[in-house]
């Protein structure tokens, strides 16, 4: 009967929420890195998860791993519309639509996230005093890029996954201003209007002082505009 798999399913998903909630709620994280997610490189955090061991107060399990963060990518709008294969005229129109609105305003991020080299021991030392140890053990530059998580042993991957989520939100505005500033948002025009101020201020320049000659033509050839200004560009010779 479908009407009772429906119900059975919905049971599963219910349970699933629950399973999920209680290993997020009772996720504690001790110490953040001090240093975000980089916008131009892969970022190494290195994680200590701590979780009770069942039956012994006076023990602990310390998982030890390192957290990859690589370098957010850039999903513009025309990436989107590209990921919706085998549609209609409508939906394509609709994807041409979203790029006239919010082609210009749209920031959006991808991040990917690797675990490797995660280790698990029994110590013989108290959650408590066992989190202040590892906190006194860590030398300013590893605190920097050290998270200390507690959480629930049997649900601890998923404790770290939070975490992670977490540290995206955190860092998510600081990595669209660092974009932003280099231009990586820009549509073909706004790159193009960016660049001919750039040269009409090298201009200014070469005018007061002849040695800038030399960084413009160079700036010239890199950003391959240099037969559209040449006139202008021999004139400061005279």
């Amino acid at each position: 009967d479908a009407g009772f798999f429906d119900a059975l399913t919905r049971i599963k998903l219910m349970d699933l929420n629950r399973y999920f909630r209680e290993a997020v709620l009772r996720t504690r994280v001790i110490q953040t890195p001090q240093k975000r997610i980089s916008t131009f490189g892969d970022t190494k955090i290195k994680y200590f998860f701590l979780s009770e061991v069942k039956g012994y107060k006076d023990r602990s399990r310390l998982r030890q791993g390192l957290v990859i963060a690589e370098r957010p990518k850039i999903i513009t709008i025309e990436t989107m519309r590209e990921r919706f294969a085998g549609f209609d005229n409508d939906a394509r129109e609709f994807g041409e639509w979203l790029t006239r609105q919010y082609g210009d305003s749209l920031r959006a991020l991808e991040y990917q996230f690797k675990n490797e080299k995660y280790s698990s021991n029994i110590e013989h030392t108290p959650l408590q005093e066992l989190s202040d140890e590892i906190q006194k053990r860590l030398t300013e530059a590893e605190r920097s890029q050290s998270v200390i998580v507690q959480g629930p042993a049997n649900t601890w991957q998923i404790s770290l996954m939070k975490f992670i989520i977490d540290e995206c939100g955190a860092s998510f505005g600081t990595n669209v201003r660092d974009l932003e500033q280099h231009g990586f948002f820009d549509t073909p025009e706004q790159a193009q209007k960016k660049k001919k101020k750039q040269i009409e201020n090298l201009f200014k320049q070469c005018r007061k002082e002849k040695s800038h000659i030399p960084v413009l033509g160079r700036k010239l050839q890199e950003l391959g505009l240099f037969q559209e200004y040449q006139d202008d560009f021999f004139k400061l010779f005279n």
